[in-house]
């Protein structure tokens, strides 16, 4: 039986077709896609074998490749605002213009995630330079880019694990890479509310390795509370992604304590005796400072508490610096 068609047109759906982009949004009307039904936009065509659903979704189409080694993709990109999980067939039609030096002949499709991180091309993908498509069917988990390129190619950094976990007093960062391709470093970002990023440090990278890589980063002497880690993997021609975050809740007996947390005005910190801050600051979602005193003048403080009546209602980080360089940073509720 040969497989169904569907028009997009005729679905109610938005198509907009531009010269560097084409584009399928769909509402929040239950729609779903037959077994055996081909539903294509701008060249990507999805045959899935189990009913799929589609709602509220969004399929761009860009010309812009994935910078990869030894060949980025081809410049035909498609991104989906919402990841997709489905059993079947995808298959890519593409210009020979498109090619973006890729053979054609060995072409396979690649595929990313919401973090960015594109698996290496397995060969079980199909292509056919006869017809300039590329197809592979099977199970797509939590799909969110498409896009093609030549057999042994890779698209920036395949990341295998990333783990935060507690020794003693320290969150330990680990991960691990299974193909690097032109990546420069990685840069490890800290949030205490998983909204509001501060750069940690960085590490670098191996450049090119198509053999397993571990890296590690040791976030020193952290708050106890809940902690958020993710990934920036820099390419050296300045592109990145980020990994998936990870959170951890640390206990420790490194007593820093801010209370009361929520503050409506007065706002006191606690340290052991033997450590006192060198410098507090207090820095509003947006990245400014709001607040900052140094030693001396913390040391004036009335019963050592901060005045932050004036303070505007909202979410901040307040950090706090030892005379050994250390910083602890944790999340801050005005009320």
């Amino acid at each position: 039986m040969k497989a169904k068609h569907t028009l997009i047109a005729l679905l109610g759906f938005t198509a907009v077709f531009a010269e560097a982009q084409a584009q399928l949004k769909t509402g929040a009307n239950s729609f779903f896609i037959s077994p055996g039904t081909t539903v294509t936009v701008s060249s990507l065509s999805l045959t899935p074998t189990e009913a799929t659903n589609l709602n509220n979704n969004e399929i761009t189409h860009s010309d812009v490749a994935i910078a990869g080694k030894p060949t980025g993709s081809i410049n035909r990109v498609y991104n989906l605002a919402s990841p997709l999980t489905f059993k079947g067939k995808v298959l890519i039609a593409y210009l020979e213009s498109e090619l973006n030096g890729n053979n054609e002949n060995v072409l396979q499709i690649a595929h990313a995630g919401p973090d960015h991180i594109y698996t290496i091309p397995t060969n079980k993908s199909t292509p056919d330079p006869i017809l300039n498509n590329v197809s592979e069917s099977g199970d797509w988990t939590n799909i969110s880019t498409l896009t093609a390129t030549e057999s042994g190619s890779g698209l920036p950094v395949t990341l295998v694990d990333f783990v935060a976990a507690q020794k003693e007093n320290d969150v330990v960062l680990t991960w691990s890479t299974s193909f690097e391709a032109n990546s420069d470093f990685f840069e490890i970002q800290h949030s205490t509310d998983g909204k509001n990023w501060l750069v940690l440090g960085d590490v670098n990278s191996n450049g090119d390795s198509k053999i397993e890589r571990t890296y590690s980063y040791v976030h020193e002497r952290p708050l106890a509370a809940v902690h958020y880690y993710r990934l920036r993997m820099v390419d050296n021609d300045g592109k990145f992604a980020f990994s998936r975050i990870r959170n951890i809740r640390v206990a420790n007996n490194f007593a820093v304590a801010f209370h009361p947390n929520p503050v409506a005005d007065w706002l006191t910190i606690e340290m052991p005796d033997a450590r006192q801050p060198e410098n507090v600051k207090i820095v509003s979602k947006s990245g400014s400072v709001v607040y900052e005193a140094n030693k001396s003048e913390l040391q004036k403080l009335p019963d050592g508490a901060i005045n932050l009546k004036q303070l505007t209602a909202g979410i901040y980080v307040i950090q706090v610096r030892e005379q050994d360089g250390t910083l602890h940073s944790s999340k801050l509720i005005k009320n």
